[in-house]
């Protein structure tokens, strides 16, 4: 019998990336990050919203990712 682990909420900062073609990038690529069930960036608070599998792995890789495309991303709360 296997239990799914509770799903867990983060806050990033993120510097730049909030055009709509950055946002869209971000969005996509985080949905397909293993261990992140939703992702959404607000720019009116310069923020990206994880739902998580508690993995903080997944959060560095958007982090990266954020890096790449010449912005930064830093991890702000987990739950």
């Amino acid at each position: 019998m296997s239990t799914q682990a509770e799903t867990k909420h983060a806050v990033l900062d993120v510097s730049g990336g909030t055009c709509t073609s950055c946002v869209i990038a971000i969005e996509h690529l985080g949905r397909r990050v293993e261990g992140i069930h939703d992702i959404m960036v607000d720019r009116g608070t310069g923020t990206i919203q994880i739902e998580y599998d508690g993995n903080r792995e997944a959060l560095d890789k958007i982090c990266d990712f954020v890096a790449r495309i010449g912005y930064s991303a830093e991890i702000r709360a987990t739950d």
